[in-house]
């Protein structure tokens, strides 16, 4: 995230779809495998895995029961599920966040919640592979 980005906000709960090259609307529903090529925003239901090659915002009607990966993740509202990979990860208050996270950077506002096992900071290249190898193996069983 360059540096006049991190001084202001990254994302607004209310931000319409115009800043987002892809949206998932509140009345939608989705169960499977999605991954977005750039700026995503999810305001439906979700379970499944979800993969974002830049920002990805879980707006406040969001609930996903989902491994998610993002270059950067703003949740406003509710994860269950892993969060993994990511440049920064913020929860808004009101967000919800269940199961595990791990990001270079996190910020956690009063009023969200968080239940789960966190990692913070760069990991080594032979480390984060045999964390994919892990989560690879956990998904077969």
């Amino acid at each position: 995230m360059s540096p006049e980005r991190a001084s202001g906000p990254v994302a607004e709960a209310g931000d319409s779809g115009e800043r987002f090259k892809h949206e998932i609307a509140a009345d939608v529903a989705i169960s499977g495998r999605i991954s977005f090529p750039g700026n995503a925003r999810i305001d439906g239901r979700l379970t499944g895995e979800v993969r974002a090659d830049a920002l990805l915002v879980v707006g406040p009607t969001a609930h996903l029961r989902a491994d998610v990966r993002a270059q950067s993740l703003v949740l406003f509202g509710t994860i269950e599920g892993s969060v993994c990979q990511s440049d920064s990860v913020e929860l808004k208050p009101g967000s919800r966040l269940i199961g595990g996270l791990e990001a270079e950077r996190v910020v956690v506002h009063a009023g969200a919640l968080f239940e789960g096992r966190c990692s913070i900071g760069k990991r080594s290249p032979a480390m984060a592979a045999a964390q994919s190898a892990r989560h690879a193996k956990a998904r077969e069983a």
